[in-house]
């Protein structure tokens, strides 16, 4: 049986993935936190590292000997300013370096990497989606940094011959079961509403959501694709305004929101991003299966709410 090293396996989408592969592959999980439930031990390894601080990627996969290592750990968020990014570089960028170098003397097949089709392309036109091939103009730290990472794997699979995968998600959310960990602004919603508080919405953004056990399933699609292409949108390919959202959340529950505050957007977000994800059709055979109307009650079930 194969061996899949997932760095970051206790996070959201790593969490996720981990119970996808199992069935079917060895899995070391190389995190700062176990998961809090861990699955059987003969197929599942918990290995405890910080991964900014690590300093032998090589005895980690010597140790393990993966064929493919899914790259899911990442620091940074979209936030305003610049004061953070030298921080942000130092533990995210020089890793990776790290990281590959030992993969490419190790004999590691492919790397899988999930960039962010929210902020790699930069401001998105109304009825016009991001593609893959068009040029990426980020215009926060978050997404200059998820470029970088996609140029340096770029970069060792053309000199070395490593295969690199990039899956460009683009606004996932769900629950986390194994932590309760939430991630996205719909959980973030619906747990305002919950408890009565006030919500407060920065601009009128247009976003392209994505339940989380779709995000998995084009993850495990990379994992034996054997194609051409190397970067692939991962979205639903519809975009919903914000306030759109707001009103569909507020019928699905059958509760009002106690209030609505509006603010200007900020400084690190874009307006627009849509995502075309016919190429993944096509090549990965992968399309969404969860509308966004039932992930947002897949959320709700999954949050007791």
């Amino acid at each position: 049986m194969k061996t899949v090293l997932v760095l970051g396996g206790s996070g959201f989408i790593g969490s996720h993935l981990v119970a996808s592969l199992l069935p079917d592959y060895r899995v070391v999980d190389y995190s700062a936190v176990p998961l809090a439930t861990a699955p059987a031990a003969d197929r599942y390894q918990y290995v405890a590292g910080n991964y900014c601080e690590e300093q032998d990627f090589e005895g980690l996969l010597r140790m393990y000997q993966p064929f493919a290592v899914y790259h899911f750990i990442s620091t940074t968020t979209p936030r305003n300013g610049t004061a953070h990014v030298a921080q942000e570089v130092d533990q995210n960028l020089l890793p990776t370096i790290r990281l590959l170098e030992a993969a490419c003397r190790l004999g590691v097949e492919r790397i899988i990497f999930p960039s962010s089709g929210g902020t790699v392309y930069g401001e998105g036109v109304a009825g016009c989606p991001h593609q893959e091939k068009e040029p990426l103009v980020p215009i926060c730290s978050y997404g200059v940094q998820k470029m970088a990472i996609e140029g340096l794997l770029r970069m060792y699979q053309h000199m070395h011959g490593i295969r690199t995968l990039i899956a460009r998600v683009s606004n996932p959310y769900g629950l986390c079961q194994q932590s309760g960990r939430t991630q996205g602004i719909i959980p973030i919603l619906l747990q305002k509403l919950h408890r009565e508080e006030p919500i407060t919405l920065f601009g009128e953004t247009v976003r392209d959501y994505i339940y989380i056990d779709d995000v998995t399933r084009a993850m495990v699609c990379l994992l034996t694709y054997g194609g051409e292409e190397s970067v692939f949108n991962i979205g639903s390919g519809q975009g919903t305004h914000l306030h759109q959202l707001v009103r569909q959340i507020e019928e699905i529950s059958g509760k009002r929101f106690a209030s609505v505050e509006q603010e200007d957007i900020r400084s690190c977000d874009v307006r627009t991003s849509v995502l075309d994800i016919s190429l993944a059709a096509r090549e990965l055979d992968w399309v969404p299966r969860v509308t966004l109307e039932d992930g947002i009650r897949r959320t709700l079930r999954d949050m007791g709410l």
